[in-house]
């Protein structure tokens, strides 16, 4: 898999404020539909790249974020369906989760991805330049 086009800085930024808006929406104004307007925004440019078979594809980075929120809540929708937890709405009677959650797994995605990204553009710098010891195995 390769990203290409993405605004480290803008994207991180956005990250920032989703993680932030998790923990503050109680109290304040729930932002995250303009942050996710904003996240649209700044990786409109932005491409990732992957092999299927052998056949080297690529889609929006922005709709790969879309597609695992919605696969995310539909699981969640099937969890909650065969009982393994319950919201209090479903109680009584088991109803779809709430479509926001969908918008909530796609931002927490976003932020999911933004930390993996920036350890793996330290990551050289992390552990030094030193090389890893080499790891051999014995087959008797």
């Amino acid at each position: 898999m390769r990203v290409t086009r993405y605004p480290a800085m803008a994207v991180t930024g956005l990250a920032l404020a989703v993680y932030v808006n998790f923990f503050t929406h109680h109290v304040l104004p729930d932002a995250r539909w303009v942050i996710a307007v904003l996240l649209l925004i700044a990786l409109r440019r932005t491409w990732v790249h992957y092999t299927v078979g052998g056949a080297r594809l690529r889609m929006p980075l922005a709709l790969a974020f879309v597609l695992i929120g919605f696969f995310l809540w539909v699981a969640e929708n099937i969890a909650t369906f065969l009982g393994a937890w319950t919201y209090p709405d479903q109680q009584h009677v088991w109803t779809f989760v709430h479509a926001g959650k969908f918008g909530s797994w796609s931002l927490l995605v976003t932020l999911s991805f933004v930390l993996v990204a920036s350890v793996k553009a330290t990551e050289g710098r992390l552990y030094g330049d030193r090389p890893r010891p080499s790891v051999t195995t014995r087959s008797d």
